[in-house]
């Protein structure tokens, strides 16, 4: 996340902001992956204050074409692979209450299956 050095305040519980890891080669192309996190208290850190972590809001599968397994290291695999189980979660119910059929419901489970 990018925070301005024009603010005076940090960041405070409910802000959302977009993160946007990116990889570029100077004067041939780049990429970005784009999503949205919330800004959220955890229990994680020392016991002498409140700390904040952010949490990803952004609720869409990374492309398996984008994936290179072998370049990833295995926290990384882990990362994508929780995140790709909490969408299905989401998503997942949302499918249900909407009642979207069985294709829809089988392109998400096919899309966040763990690499």
């Amino acid at each position: 996340a990018v925070v301005s050095t024009q603010s005076t305040g940090g960041l405070k519980k409910g802000m959302i902001l977009s993160n946007e890891p990116g990889y570029y080669e100077g004067g041939k192309f780049g990429m970005r992956l784009e999503s949205l996190v919330e800004v959220v208290e955890t229990d994680v850190g020392p016991e002498d204050g409140k700390y904040l972590t952010f949490r990803t809001i952004t609720m869409a599968p990374i492309d398996r074409k984008l994936i290179n397994k072998e370049l990833m290291s295995d926290a990384q695999i882990k990362w994508l692979d929780n995140y790709h189980m909490t969408v299905r979660a989401e998503v997942g119910s949302l499918f249900e209450q909407l009642g979207k059929g069985k294709e829809v419901k089988q392109w998400l489970h096919d899309q966040t299956c763990p690499l």
